[in-house]
Order: structure tokens, then C-alpha cells, then sequence
């Protein structure tokens, strides 16, 4: 998925990738939460973490990388890395 998505001043460019396997300490866009369990996608909702939120991976643990710390606005929650792979994310430029 290629193409601008504007969000007040912000835009969405460049391709999608998950979440687990992006940049630490840069903002992006959820693009869109892929999981079959509908009692994760509620958990994602009630943190605010939705199709167009930003979000930020902050830290990922240092042995296995699991769980991972992310940011979602003024937010942070700790993630398992099989909950943050649910996450597809896009970049943000200002």
C-alpha cells in the first residue's frame, strides 16, 4: 500500500510493515490491525489503538525482544511481540 493519507498536517508515505519490526523512537500511523481474535482488537480500541492513531515503538526487551514498550499518543502499554505483529503501521513525515 503505496500513497499520501492526510491527517491534519501529517502525512502518511512509503510503504507498511508491522509494527514489531519497525524503528524505535519514531512516530507512525496505524495502517491497520490484522488478528482473528476479536477480543485483542477490542484491547487495541480501549488503548487507543486504531487505524490512523499514532504510535511509537519505544523499547523491545533485550533478550528475544519480547515484550515491547510502545507509546500510543500520551500513552505507553508493554506489548507481547505476538500482540505488536497484529499492528501494521505507516511512516509519518512532518
Amino acid at each position: 500500500m503505496f500513497g499520501i493519507a492526510v491527517i491534519g498536517f501529517i502525512y502518511q508515505t512509503g510503504g507498511v510493515m508491522l509494527l514489531s519490526k519497525s524503528d524505535k523512537n519514531k512516530w507512525y500511523q496505524v495502517s491497520e490491525i490484522s488478528s482473528e481474535d476479536s477480543d485483542l482488537e477490542f484491547r487495541f480500541y480501549k488503548m487507543g489503538i486504531y487505524p490512523g492513531a499514532r504510535i511509537m515503538l519505544k523499547r523491545s526487551a533485550p533478550i528475544f525482544k519480547d515484550p515491547v514498550l510502545i507509546q500510543v499518543e500520551l500513552s505507553q502499554f508493554a506489548l507481547s511481540k505476538k500482540e505488536a505483529q497484529a499492528i501494521k503501521v505507516g511512516e509519518l513525515c512532518q
